[in-house]
Parts: C-alpha cells; sequence; structure tokens
C-alpha cells in the first residue's frame, strides 16, 4: 500500500479548495442505501444486545457510551462485516490519503445513536455545544502549496439530516489555528458571529471529511429524531495505535496484505508524501 498510493485525484478541486479554506467538507451519497441500512441494523442491534445481556459484540472492542441518548461503541473492523467494509472503503481510504499527504493506517473507527436529550444544555457553555479539537494544529505539512494533515476523519450519517436534527457542527478555518490561541477565545470570537459555525446538513449516507485540528462539536437534536452515525480515523502509517484502538490481530490474519496494512500501520516509516495540487 505504501508503495502504491490511491491515484489522486479523488476529492474535486473545489472540494478540495473547500477543505483547504474551511478545514471540512461534505461529500454527498458517498455510500449506498444499502451500505447505510445495513450499519444501521447492525449498531442497533449491538445496542439491543447491550441492553440486554450489558455484553460486548466481541474482543477487543470498547464502549464509550451507553446511556439512553448515546450509545457508542468503539475499535469496529473486526466487529461486523458492514463495519469493516465502510472503514476500508476505497473512496474513503483515497481520499484519506489524498488529505493526509500520503498512505494512511486506520487509527480509530466507532459508530453512535444519538437521541435527542431529556435536558436541554442551553445553560452549559457555548450554547449547549461541546467545541473542542483531537490534535495539535502542528503536526501539518505543506505539499505542492496545499495543507495536509496527519489525523483526518471520515464521519458518514446514517440518517437525513435537517437543520434541526443535530449534524456536525465546525468553526469553520479553526483547522490552522496554533494551539497557544485558547479554544476558549476562538469558540467566544465564533459565537460573537454565528456565520463562522456551521452545522451539516446532508442525506443519509455523506461524508464529513475534516481535519482533526478543526474545532468541533457533536450537534444538538433538537427534533426526536435519531441520530445515526460511523466514523473513521487515518493518520501517517508511522503512527500507531492509541487509546485502545489496537487491531484485532486473529482478525488481521485473515485479510488482504493491503487490508492488514491498513488496520495494522505495518508499513510505518515507508511514507513518500504524495499531493496532486489544485
Amino acid at each position: 500500500m505504501s508503495k502504491n498510493p490511491t491515484s489522486f485525484p479523488v476529492l474535486s478541486r473545489s472540494q478540495r479548495l473547500h477543505l483547504e479554506v474551511y478545514g471540512y467538507v461534505i461529500i454527498r451519497n458517498l455510500i449506498s442505501e444499502n451500505e447505510v441500512e445495513a450499519i444501521k441494523s447492525t449498531l442497533y442491534e449491538m445496542e439491543a444486545n447491550f441492553e440486554r445481556t450489558g455484553e460486548l459484540p466481541g474482543p477487543n472492542c470498547f464502549n464509550t457510551s451507553t446511556t439512553n441518548d448515546f450509545y457508542r461503541i468503539d475499535n469496529l473492523p473486526h466487529l461486523a462485516p458492514a463495519f469493516f467494509d465502510y472503514v476500508t472503503h476505497p473512496s474513503i481510504v483515497g481520499m484519506a490519503e489524498e488529505i493526509v499527504g500520503g498512505p494512511v493506517r486506520l487509527q480509530q473507527s466507532d459508530a453512535h445513536i444519538r437521541r435527542p436529550i431529556s435536558k436541554p444544555r442551553e445553560d452549559e457553555p457555548f450554547n449547549g455545544y461541546r467545541f473542542h479539537r483531537g490534535i495539535n494544529p502542528a503536526y501539518h505539512h505543506y505539499e505542492k502549496g496545499l495543507y495536509h494533515f496527519s489525523f483526518i476523519k471520515a464521519l458518514t450519517n446514517l440518517t437525513d439530516l435537517g437543520p434541526e436534527d443535530g449534524g456536525t457542527t465546525v468553526i469553520a478555518g479553526t483547522h490552522k489555528i496554533p494551539q497557544d490561541v485558547p479554544q476558549e477565545d476562538i469558540v467566544k470570537a465564533a459565537l460573537d458571529d454565528p456565520t463562522m459555525i456551521h452545522q451539516v446538513e446532508a442525506p443519509a449516507g455523506s461524508t464529513l471529511l475534516f481535519y482533526e485540528s478543526l474545532i468541533h462539536a457533536a450537534g444538538i437534536i433538537r427534533s426526536n429524531k435519531d441520530r445515526l452515525l460511523i466514523l473513521g480515523g487515518y493518520m501517517p502509517t508511522m503512527f500507531q495505535a492509541w487509546s485502545g484502538y489496537d487491531p484485532d490481530m486473529n482478525f488481521v490474519k485473515g485479510l488482504s496484505q493491503k487490508n492488514r496494512e491498513l488496520l495494522t500501520g505495518a508499513n510505518k516509516f515507508d511514507w513518500p508524501r504524495v499531493s496532486r495540487g489544485l
């Protein structure tokens, strides 16, 4: 995989420019209706089984949350074919390579069921949004004039998202603001001009690609609908697994070489920089 990165371009020129300027781009209808339904049914079944038995769906995975309004299962590839197909989706991996700027390994994977919360969060700081960024913006490089970052995420909504449905919310353009600028100050400034705060509205099967340095938050669900999503996080191959996302090695043994490398980061420092420019 590291010898032959996915051929570029994967993103269109306008999509790549949108990502460069705002730190995110939405690819509408990236996965099919059948793929969406397979992931949704798997996720609902896992939640129901957990509620009934209290057991995890397999080895080497964990729950970040199991509350009534937020169920999340982490470390997905070996748990279900629908999950594996998502995190290894050729278009998603290709876009990840284009955005990172070289061959990638799967660093994070999780799937969520989010529901309207019983108590509104408007009394919390930042109008109820829990804004954060996951990694220091310093971990970037430029190639052919374009910005590449070492951790990107592909988040696909499994339900239609309108303005009241709690789509992921970002502060546009914050992916390049250095870590030494206090995040609280950035968020307060954005709240003074809400046009800088963008929320995903897209049909089911659409994918939000974003730099993990972009300040973002889960949306606030104001409708009565469940919001389901699946997420893959990708990094250069030299970054090894962290926070419980180690691959299940018994599962990995049966995969093709390409997918073994994707899940394990086996190529490590065999990492050619790539960029197609605009």
